[in-house]
Order: structure tokens, then sequence, then C-alpha cells
């Protein structure tokens, strides 16, 4: 199953076999995309060839292929970023680097995180922003 398959069954909440406007704008900002509602209502209505109001799995694939590549990646990474801003405060401070550090097997101690978060903190915050945070992790 295709990454796009996967998130039009994500999206797809009632298991009806078709997305709604609202499924879909529910599910493209869980997963970063950061197009406007009008955007979304504007490309749903464009997809939505038959004009039930609803779209299918082939309707979405095709409209997903259309869709420029940066968008897809740019989505990816504030995914990427919300995963680590566990209490969604939208930067990342040294308790929740750790605990993402500590999940994926690494042991670091509380004074070698601290010395991360102030390698990459260039505005001097004390916590990661989403632009710190991407201009380190993806070298953006």
């Amino acid at each position: 199953m295709s990454h796009y398959e996967q998130f039009f069954n994500d999206a797809d909440k009632d298991g009806s076999g078709f997305l709604t406007l609202a499924e879909l704008t529910h599910m493209l900002r869980s997963k970063g995309y950061k197009e406007s509602d009008a955007t979304i209502k504007t490309m749903f209505g464009s997809v939505d060839i038959s004009g039930d109001s609803k779209i299918s799995k082939e309707e979405y694939l095709t409209a997903m292929g259309q869709m420029p590549p940066k968008n897809h990646q740019e989505a990816s990474m504030r995914a990427c970023f919300r995963e680590f801003d566990v209490d969604s405060s939208g930067t990342i401070d040294a308790k929740e680097l750790k605990e993402v550090i500590n999940k994926c097997g690494s042991n670091l101690s509380d004074a070698e995180v601290a010395r991360l978060v102030q390698l990459v903190d260039k505005d001097g915050s004390g916590t990661l922003s989403y632009e710190e945070f991407i201009a380190h992790v993806f070298g953006k």
C-alpha cells in the first residue's frame, strides 16, 4: 500500500471509501499541510470530478500526484517537528528533545541534551523553533 493510500484510509474516518471536505481538511492539518481552508476547498472541488461533494480514493490519488513535491516535503518536516513538540507549544525544549532521543534508544545526560539545544538554538531562547529544528535536522 502506498503512502497516499494509507493517508486516504486514515482520513476516511467513517470507512465509507470516500473523503468529505471535513475529513480531508482534518487529515491535511494533522499531517502538517498549511494550505488555507479556501485553497483546500478549491482543490477538493477540482478533484471531486463526480460533483457529489466527496472524493473517491481514485480521485484522491490522481490529485496527490498533481501536488508539487515541495508541499509534501514541507508537510513531512512539520509533522516531524510536531512529534518532537510534545506539549504543542510551537517550540522544542530540552525535556521534549530528551524524551524523543530516549525513545530512539540513546541515553543522553541532561547536560548533553542542553548542549544540543544550545548548538541549534540560534536566537538564544533556550528552545528550538520550527525554523531552527528544520535547519539543523533537514539542512534547510
